[in-house]
């Protein structure tokens, strides 16, 4: 179940949206911890969700979801080998940032500017750091890295 809130006037949250499917079973689904979840303006919701295979691989999956159409779930195989920390949609709605706690980030973007259909032909890593923010500028990724590891390679 996806249940989102939007701040309403005064503050308080409003329910928003609630989506219900079927029920997989608990040896080839598990929620992805944290989960991570984003809301477009184009009224698209990108949310994460881990996949366990037969024989207990975890493929770290993007789900993205049209709120008018929410029958038509979309899953992305994320190629993340860690868990998504993160996800931020540009200001567009057609573009998504992922990032992992490894350090690796992608762009995903609307192939043929469909919502059903993604790739990702960018990416970054910054090894070895876990992403816990990130935002979309004007020209390009914001990045907050832990300030612990200042000293790190990475800094340089």
């Amino acid at each position: 179940m996806c249940d989102l809130r939007r701040p309403a006037a005064g503050g308080m949250m409003d329910l928003a949206y609630v989506c219900e499917w079927e029920k997989w079973s608990k040896s080839t689904h598990c929620p992805s911890v944290p989960l991570a979840c984003a809301w477009s303006c184009r009224n698209l919701i990108a949310f994460t969700m881990d996949l366990r295979s037969d024989d207990q691989d975890l493929t770290r999956m993007i789900h993205i979801l049209d709120t008018e159409h929410p029958w038509d779930l979309h899953s992305i195989p994320s190629e993340h080998r860690e868990a998504i920390t993160c996800l931020e949609w540009d200001q567009s709605g057609s573009r998504l940032l992922s990032a992992d706690a490894d350090g690796q980030i992608k762009c995903w973007s609307m192939a043929d500017h469909l919502a059903n259909s993604w790739e990702s032909s960018v990416g970054s890593l910054v090894e070895g750091d876990p992403i816990v923010a990130l935002s979309w500028l004007h020209n390009g990724v914001k990045l907050a890295l832990h300030v612990e590891k200042v000293r790190g390679s990475s800094f340089n």
